[in-house]
Order: structure tokens, then C-alpha cells, then sequence
């Protein structure tokens, strides 16, 4: 027992001498704090390592989302196509950084982007806390309408008017004072339309005074003031006419000739202003009740249609109208549709029609309607009246965005 207690005092003595000492007692306090120093080193160190891989993938993520689901559906209309969009800029922009990619997953919605994506890293200083490598998931969603037009900018704008740069040659009407011919049918596609029905497109040059004249097209020059009736309906879900001008003339008034009602839709009091010209402003002209090229069939009212992408806003619809023939009244219509395509299939509208009854003539039509739903939409413009391959004609078919919802 005298012995321990020999020992504890030596050793007291002993322990107290160093704690006399600077140098002894700076030893100390190293040895003591040095664990605890290097343990907060290295968790600060992987903590900011783990926050900046964090920020780098959380950033890609929302750059490839952004970058990659914005551009019109216009020019980039398949989900398929968008999906794989965003996965090339998120593979292109994650390659910069020094972290693995274990997975990652995509889904597109109509007005939605999900991306999902796990990463590993392999951890500097991990081995102190016994972590060898760290993985963590991220996900992210973007959403939101494609961007809007400029106000006034052209949304379809078709003259029919040149092939490649190059001036059309057509079929028939061949002539030596008309070399490229009075006229001819084309595919829908040759036109810079997606599609249609019936026999095709028929082009005709109107700017050849033989051509009218052997044919027995009539309107070229005809005075404002033998405008027949016209009319414009509008009946699209999402999509409503506007007062365009209220001072016109209560002859030149729609609700003067009203359409006639869908069965499905209300009677309404359509708005429209038409700019009476004498000349249309192209060379060829479109009639859609298009010639079937020697088979002898008449049932041959046609169509076409373009795919376009439509925003919330007031657009001007605009086109020249011609109703061909003072004999044609009841076969020359022309009927303009919208349908509804995502992210729902809609039934398909009429909104516009036209024709002249008695005596033809050329004239700019204008039309106002408002879109409420953003959407694909199924642009139609129609031969209406008789299948008799007797139509009206149209030319400089325009679809302007006029202005944003207020």
C-alpha cells in the first residue's frame, strides 16, 4: 500500500513539472486536439465536396429540363423526340464534373418535365468515418407553356407561291404565249402543308391574262361594289371571335349574312372585316375543289391541313377570296377549321367560311379569333359547297399572333 502511494505522488510531481513548462504543456494540448482537428478537417472537406457535387448535378439537372422542353412544339412536336433532348444535354453538361451517373430516367408530360438521377462519388477522406463512397438521388421538375410569340409575328404564312426556290412549271394550259401553264395539282406535302383530302392542291395562274381568259376566271378587276355575301363562324372550345372593326357598313356586316348554326352550337354573331381588293397579291392562286386529272370522277372537293402550335392570345386569321365563277354560288365555299389535338383529341370546329353568291370578285378577308387553351392544333382549310371540281380559290393565307391575354 506504501508503495502505491510512493508511485501516485512521483508520479504527480513529475506531471505537475510539465504542466510548469510551456513547451510541455503546448505538446499536451496538440496531442490532445490533433484527433479532433483532422476529424473536423475531413468532415468539412467531404461536406463541401458533397455540396458542391450537389449543386453542380442539381443545376444540370434544371439546365437540361429548361434547355431541352422549351423550344416550340412547332419544331420539336413528338414527346419521344423531347425526352431524348433532354437526356443528350443533361448526358453533355454532368460530363464536367468528377461523379458517376448510376442512373437516370425521364418523363414527358404535356406541360411537364420529370428528370430522376442517382449519383456516387468516391469519397478523399471518407476512410476516417468509415465511408468509402457516397451516393444520393436527385429529382426535379419543370413546367410551364413552350415560349409565346412576338406580338405580330407570322404563325402560317403559305403563298403557294415558290418550289425549292424556283418557279413553278404547271401541267396544263400550255401555250406559247403561257410556256409554264394555266395549271396543275400538287400534293399536299410539295405545298408545305402536313396533309389533306381529295385529289390534291390545285395551282392556278391567275397573273396570265390568257389563262383567265380561257378557263373563265372572273373576279380579276371587279369594283368593291359588287361584293357578294360572306360570313365568318368561329364555334372552337378555347377559341372565340373578337370585334375586329364595328364601323364597317351594315351591308358588309356578318350579322347581316349570318352562317347558319352548328347543331352543336349556339347561334353567335360572328366578327370579321374584309379589305375589297382588285388583284390578289400572288402569281398562283389555290382552288380546293381540285381537279381528279382525267378519271372522271367530280366528287372533288379537297382539303388541307397544318399542324401549328397555338397560344393563349387574339391572332388575326387572314386570306384573299375569290369565288372563281359568277355561275358557281352554292360551290365555291371555303370553310377553315381548328381541332384541338393534346393533350386531348378534340372534335374539329368550324371557325371561318366564306363564299359569294351572284357576282365574284377578289378581295383580303380578315378575321379575328381569340385562343384561350395553349395546344396543338389541326389547322383545316376546306372546299365546301358541291364535289363538283367547280370551287372558289384562295391565295395568301395568313396566321398572325396579334396580341398576349391581358
Amino acid at each position: 500500500m506504501l508503495y502505491v502511494e510512493r508511485i501516485l505522488k512521483a508520479s504527480t510531481r513529475h506531471f505537475r513539472s510539465l504542466l510548469q513548462d510551456r513547451r510541455a504543456n503546448f505538446a499536451i494540448i496538440t496531442a490532445l486536439m490533433m484527433p479532433v482537428f483532422l476529424f473536423t478537417f475531413g468532415l468539412l472537406f467531404e461536406g463541401g465536396r458533397a455540396l458542391a457535387y450537389y449543386s453542380q448535378s442539381k443545376r444540370v439537372i434544371a439546365q437540361a429540363c429548361e434547355r431541352s422542353t422549351k423550344p416550340t412544339r412547332t419544331n420539336v412536336p413528338l414527346d419521344e423526340v423531347r425526352r431524348k433532348n433532354v437526356l443528350d444535354t443533361f448526358d453533355a453538361l454532368i460530363g464536367s464534373t468528377k461523379q458517376k451517373v448510376v442512373s437516370r430516367e425521364v418523363k414527358i408530360d404535356w406541360l411537364t418535365t420529370d428528370i430522376e438521377a442517382k449519383f456516387t462519388y468516391r469519397t478523399v477522406l471518407g476512410s476516417m468515418f468509415n465511408v468509402e463512397q457516397m451516393d444520393y438521388a436527385l429529382t426535379y421538375r419543370c413546367d410551364g407553356i413552350p415560349p409565346y410569340p412576338h406580338d405580330g409575328e407570322v404563325i402560317v404564312n403559305n403563298t403557294f407561291e415558290i418550289l425549292n426556290g424556283k418557279e413553278r412549271v404547271l401541267k396544263f394550259g400550255k401555250s406559247p404565249n403561257t410556256k409554264n401553264g394555266c395549271w396543275g395539282v400538287y400534293s399536299y406535302e410539295e405545298l408545305g402543308w402536313d396533309g389533306g383530302t381529295g385529289p390534291g392542291i390545285e395551282l392556278q395562274d391567275w397573273s396570265s391574262a390568257e389563262c383567265r381568259k380561257k378557263f373563265g376566271w372572273q373576279g380579276y378587276e371587279e369594283p368593291q361594289k359588287d361584293a357578294g355575301s360572306a360570313c365568318a363562324s368561329v364555334s372552337q372550345q378555347g377559341i372565340s371571335p373578337t370585334d375586329k372593326e364595328t364601323g364597317k357598313d351594315a351591308s358588309q356586316s356578318p350579322a347581316a349574312n349570318p352562317c347558319s348554326p352548328q347543331p352543336d352550337d349556339p347561334a353567335k354573331s360572328p366578327q370579321w372585316s374584309a379589305e375589297n381588293a382588285r388583284i390578289p397579291p400572288t402569281k398562283y392562286v389555290v382552288e380546293l375543289d381540285s381537279d381528279w386529272q382525267g378519271t372522271g370522277r367530280r366528287d372533288a372537293n379537297s382539303s388541307i391541313f397544318k399542324y401549328v402550335e397555338l397560344h393563349p392570345g387574339t391572332y388575326e386569321v387572314s386570306v384573299w377570296y375569290n369565288g372563281r365563277n359568277d355561275a358557281y354560288g352554292g360551290t365555291n365555299d371555303i370553310d377553315i377549321f381548328l381541332q384541338v389535338l393534346r393533350p386531348k383529341l378534340g372534335s374539329e370546329k368550324k371557325i371561318i367560311e366564306m363564299a359569294q353568291k351572284g357576282k365574284v370578285f377578289w378581295e383580303r378577308r380578315s378575321y379575328s379569333i381569340t385562343v384561350d387553351t395553349y395546344s396543338v392544333y389541326k389547322l383545316t382549310i376546306a372546299a365546301g359547297g358541291k364535289s363538283d371540281s367547280l370551287g372558289g380559290i384562295i391565295t395568301a393565307f395568313e396566321v398572325k399572333y396579334v396580341d398576349a391575354p391581358k
